[in-house]
């Protein structure tokens, strides 16, 4: 199998983490914002970077279809895409899933201190 019949594959292979990542921003975020409102202000700064930008994982489909049309030589572009949609969707995950329940987790701390 030629690596032009295996682009397809990557693509959809880069394309897929990246398009669950910017639909779970889009549906998880807001309703965090909504619950944290409260103390909004006390927030992290991490946290308020992921409430304030979220809407920016809408890129991520897009970063790995620009890598996998633009890149100069069609042997890496696949492969290449895939990778950084796979890579860059896992930190963007990793990055905002602590940014957003490090803040719990803290008020987690504080009712059991209370208690």
């Amino acid at each position: 199998m030629g690596s032009r019949r295996k682009d397809p594959y990557f693509l959809a292979a880069g394309l897929l983490p990246a398009l669950v990542v910017a639909a779970a921003s889009f549906f998880f975020v807001p309703s965090s914002i909504a619950v944290y409102a409260p103390v909004v202000v006390q927030l992290p700064v991490q946290t308020r970077f992921v409430f304030s930008y979220y809407y920016l994982c809408a890129l991520l489909p897009i970063f790995v279809l620009c890598v996998w049309y633009f890149w100069r030589t069609s042997r890496r572009r696949g492969p290449l895409a895939a990778g950084l949609g796979i890579a860059s969707s896992a930190a963007v995950l990793a990055f905002g899933v602590w940014a957003i329940y490090q803040p719990e987790l803290i008020l987690q701390l504080v009712r059991q201190v209370q208690r």
